[in-house]
C-alpha cells in the first residue's frame, strides 16, 4: 500500500509518464490501491518522496506551453504542457518539455494555471 493515495493524479501520472519508457510494470493492485510489481512500488514511493510535501519542488509558478497552430510541430500535440526556458541544445530551440522535448520561442505560447484557469503570457 502506498503512503498516500493514488488519488492524487498528477503525481501519479507524472510517475506513469516517468516509469513507462523506463519499462515499469504500472499494473495496480486495484483494492490496495498500490502497484503489483515490488520494483514499481519501490520506483513510485521514491517518486512520491522526491515529488511531495516534503520532496524538491520548484518554487514559484509552472510554466506550460501550447504549441502555436502555425509551428512545423503543431501536429505533435493540441495540448498544454509543462515547459522551462533554459540554454538551448542546439539552435535556437530554448523551451523544454513537451512530446518534442525541445521548441524554438516563436513555436509557442506560454500560459500558466491559477486556481484552474488558463492565463496566456505576452
Amino acid at each position: 500500500m502506498n503512503t498516500q493515495p493514488l488519488a492524487n493524479l498528477e503525481l501519479l501520472f507524472a510517475f506513469e509518464e516517468w516509469a513507462e519508457p523506463r519499462g515499469y510494470d504500472l499494473s495496480q493492485a486495484h483494492e490496495e490501491g498500490g502497484f503489483l510489481n515490488m520494483e514499481t512500488r519501490n520506483a513510485w514511493l521514491g517518486f512520491e518522496a522526491a515529488h511531495g510535501p516534503a520532496g524538491c519542488r520548484p518554487s514559484g509558478q509552472q510554466l506550460y506551453a501550447h504549441l502555436k497552430k502555425s509551428s512545423e510541430y503543431a501536429h505533435q500535440t493540441d495540448k498544454l504542457f509543462e515547459v522551462r526556458v533554459d540554454k538551448a541544445p542546439y539552435d535556437d530551440y530554448v523551451v523544454h518539455g513537451g512530446p518534442g522535448g525541445v521548441y524554438r520561442l516563436r513555436d509557442v505560447n506560454f500560459y500558466v494555471i491559477e486556481d484552474g484557469k488558463q492565463y496566456r503570457l505576452g
